[in-house]
């Protein structure tokens, strides 16, 4: 199965999972999401996902000077973040446990 219309679905949520334990930069974030499983996730996609969630205002950014290269931005999760990672928790919660009952036949008809 292609995950790469699963994780454009579900991206927001484990982003925002990420950054909820420990503040990171861009290619942290992407690091992190791969080494928990996510190795399908692409780089464009994390990048567009922090900019639209900071957008939203569910993350917080701050620079922090590097001496092996450019500055990098930080992001962490705001209340608003927390909020939202709250509610799609829930969802996602919900939604895999019906998709459970249904694969493997216990989902009431």
């Amino acid at each position: 199965m292609d995950t790469t219309q699963l994780l454009k679905g579900v991206l927001d949520l484990a982003v925002l999972a990420v950054i909820r334990d420990a503040d990171g930069y861009g290619y942290d974030v992407l690091r992190r999401l791969r080494a928990a499983g996510l190795a399908d996730v692409g780089d464009a996609s994390v990048y567009g996902t922090l900019r639209r969630l900071y957008s939203a205002g569910c993350l917080t950014s701050y620079v922090v000077p590097s001496e092996e290269g450019p500055h990098r931005k930080y992001y962490g999760i705001t209340d608003v973040g927390r909020d939202q990672l709250t509610e799609s928790t829930k969802t996602w919660t919900g939604f895999a446990r019906t998709m459970d009952d249904l694969l493997t036949g216990e989902a009431v008809a």
